[in-house]
């Protein structure tokens, strides 16, 4: 089926299969709404945004990634351009403080999300920023003078290794976050 809207002046839809729900609401400056699974857990979440900047916070470390492949999008976003939708496993079996920090629940975070088609695989990254991100042009003009909005589609599981991780990135499940994610369009 397909989920369509408004957020921050940005018009959007994607497909998602016909048992899975989304929940939330956006308003006029954006906002987060979270896509579920048939028994009702999170399998995705889409934000919208008029400004996005992410700092360091109290810790910098850019542990290693290990990269699950990428899918390309359906059709280019209307300020970035081409997408794909990457997927990016981190552990940090090795760093309780910064899963702490992080407010991991498990070892390895994996991280599916749309992420600029130009930019390459990471070899390591953020623990908090663990996703990529797209514009989209609105011809409006924000409070801070930009007319395109800031797009974090993505989806996050946790695990307790690697292993499980690539385990997951294989099922049907995982499939269908990758299509739903690819089928944005903005």
């Amino acid at each position: 089926m397909t989920y369509a809207g408004t957020a921050a002046d940005a018009a959007f839809a994607f497909e998602l299969p016909a048992t899975w729900t989304v929940d939330g609401q956006f308003s006029d400056v954006g906002g987060t709404v979270t896509v579920l699974g048939p028994d009702g857990t999170p399998v995705g979440q889409l934000s919208v945004l008029v400004a996005w900047g992410a700092e360091c916070g109290p810790d910098c470390t850019q542990p290693a990634v290990v990269h699950l492949g990428d899918v390309p999008g359906t059709v280019p976003l209307s300020s970035s351009g081409p997408f794909v939708v990457r997927s990016v496993a981190m552990d940090l079996t090795g760093s309780p403080r910064l899963r702490e920090i992080n407010g991991w629940q498990d070892h390895v975070r994996l991280t599916t999300s749309l992420t600029d088609a130009d930019v390459p695989p990471p070899t390591t990254m953020l623990p908090h920023v663990l996703y990529g991100l797209g514009l989209v042009e609105t011809g409006v003009v924000a409070p801070n003078g930009i007319t395109y909005r800031t797009v974090i589609f993505s989806s996050v599981h946790e695990f307790p290794t690697v292993a499980a991780a690539e385990a997951y990135a294989a099922t049907e499940e995982h499939r269908q976050v990758q299509a739903m994610i690819a089928s944005f369009r903005a």
